[in-house]
């Protein structure tokens, strides 16, 4: 049998992140393919209809992960900065001052790197802004290392998830739009009963996508932004805190 993982490597934070939303959104094309063209797939045989669906997949997540990295900067802006950013900063009422002095005390124990004071920051927003970036790139790295698989390393994947559906929601969109559009048509060429569900989840596919991409998305798209910065910075916490225990 052939080793489907060996040939294709594709890790939790890949399936997550890439291959939920792509199946999202491939999902209105490959319904109508398999509905309307039925008769025709199972001609060419089921396996070159699967090997086809695959690679539709395949690059449909390259898509939906270039979208997704397009979009960041701006969600980023409309929440004020990068979560991981804006975590630790003072003006930030999200985590307490005391739990933030932590943080700041881990890194320079730890990674020897300066964190911007309340004074410092005051004075000047973006450079303290870009003191806690540089330091939160050594974070990353710290825990990927020491944490592999933790909660941040579950939350990442969601936040990659919801931020690539959230960049690639308007191709989402179209795509629902057009297959029930095709789809009816079929069903007003010649009847099938087969295209007539087809129709029926297409409708309701529609319906999920205007929902969840407008209603919910935004807001959810926020919310495990931070979750991730949460769970990264008290992994970095934990983690420095016994290897200065140990010195």
């Amino acid at each position: 049998m052939i080793d489907l993982k060996m040939r294709f490597p594709v890790d939790s934070y890949d399936l997550k992140a890439r291959y939920f939303p792509s199946v999202i959104l491939a999902l209105p094309v490959l319904v109508t393919l398999w509905t309307c063209f039925y008769y025709e797939i199972e001609t060419v045989s089921k396996i070159w209809g699967g090997i086809f669906s695959a690679a539709v997949l395949y690059f449909i997540s390259i898509f939906v992960r270039a979208l997704g990295e397009k979009i960041e900067p701006r969600l980023w802006e409309s929440w004020g900065g990068a979560p991981s950013t804006l975590l630790v900063s003072w003006v930030n009422n999200r985590i307490g001052d005391n739990l933030k002095a932590k943080y700041h005390e881990m890194v320079r124990l730890d990674q020897g790197l300066p964190m911007p004071t309340k004074e410092e920051e005051q004075a000047d927003p973006p450079k303290a802004a870009q003191m806690i970036e540089d330091a939160f790139e050594r974070v990353k790295g710290v825990i990927r290392k020491n944490d592999k698989g933790g909660l941040w390393w579950i939350a990442d994947a969601e936040y990659g998830f919801a931020r690539n559906l959230h960049g690639s929601r308007w191709v989402w969109l179209i795509l629902s739009i057009l297959a029930p559009l095709v789809t009816a048509g079929f069903l007003w060429k010649k009847f099938s009963e087969l295209v007539l569900v087809g129709f029926i989840l297409l409708f309701l596919n529609l319906i999920g996508c205007v929902f969840f991409g407008w209603f919910l998305l935004p807001d959810y798209t926020e919310q495990v932004g931070f979750r991730y910065a949460e769970h990264s910075w008290e992994s970095f916490c934990n983690i420095a805190e016994e290897r200065n225990k140990r010195k």
